[in-house]
């Protein structure tokens, strides 16, 4: 981890974070005087389970993976978080022990709230209530599809599904298809999938020969969204 520092007291670090999305400059000026600023390593642990939830969390830069133990020495990926997302608000508002590792994707920059100035930000903005309701319930959706996914699919329909919602994510359209711009090793995907490293390399292997995605370059790319939905199927709870 390197230093803690403080950031422009104007509010910008803000500006393009959704849950202040509904405040004026004044105000995200007012919550800036509130945040420390962390950067971290690539791989470092920016929080571990059961730590005491005593701030939020905001990923100003870098991407995050949620993890939590599957208590036979491996991890499961719960999801991953990107610039603009948060995490460690369930802690905040009932004071409970983290119910999950924060691990780096590469390298990030966090803004942190204290939980004490979260709750009085919440007091004073109703719009930002909602807001953190919606954000919640996306991610409570989100963890209803992995476990509906690892409980009924096979790996394919997983691993597609997994493609499509990294390209919807994290993807950027080009000439070829759309392509992936957050790196996963292969364990890393059969961590968030519920399956084997073999399991997932295969099945990458059998969607290049299909000419569904293309792995020519560090960055997958989805050559056919059509067909990878198609795999995927639609995935609602």
């Amino acid at each position: 981890m390197q230093g803690i520092s403080t950031p422009p007291r104007d509010g910008s670090i803000l500006a393009k974070v959704p849950l202040f999305a509904s405040f004026s400059d004044e105000q995200r000026a007012a919550v800036a005087t509130r945040l420390q600023t962390r950067r971290y390593p690539k791989h470092a642990v920016l929080v571990r389970e059961n730590d005491p939830g005593d701030s939020l969390f905001i990923v100003l830069h870098g991407n995050v993976a949620v993890t939590r133990s599957a208590g036979d020495g491996k991890e499961n990926i719960l999801s991953i978080l990107k610039e603009g997302d948060f995490f460690g608000e369930m802690g905040v508002l009932d004071a409970s022990p983290r119910s999950a590792t924060i691990k780096a994707l590469d390298d990030v920059q966090v803004a942190i709230l204290a939980r004490d100035d979260f709750l009085d930000v919440l007091t004073g903005s109703p719009k930002m209530c909602v807001l953190l309701v919606l954000g919640l319930s996306a991610r409570l959706r989100a963890t209803n599809e992995a476990i509906q996914a690892a409980a009924f699919l096979d790996v394919p329909t997983r691993l597609a599904s997994l493609l499509l919602n990294l390209g919807n994510n994290f993807g950027e359209r080009t000439p070829d298809g759309v392509r992936l711009t957050l790196r996963l090793t292969n364990q890393e995907m059969a961590n968030m999938i519920g399956t084997t490293r073999e399991s997932v390399n295969r099945t990458l292997n059998r969607f290049w020969d299909d000419k569904l995605i293309d792995m020519h370059e560090a960055h997958i790319v989805i050559k056919s969204p059509a067909g990878i939905s198609a795999l995927a199927g639609k995935l609602r709870v």
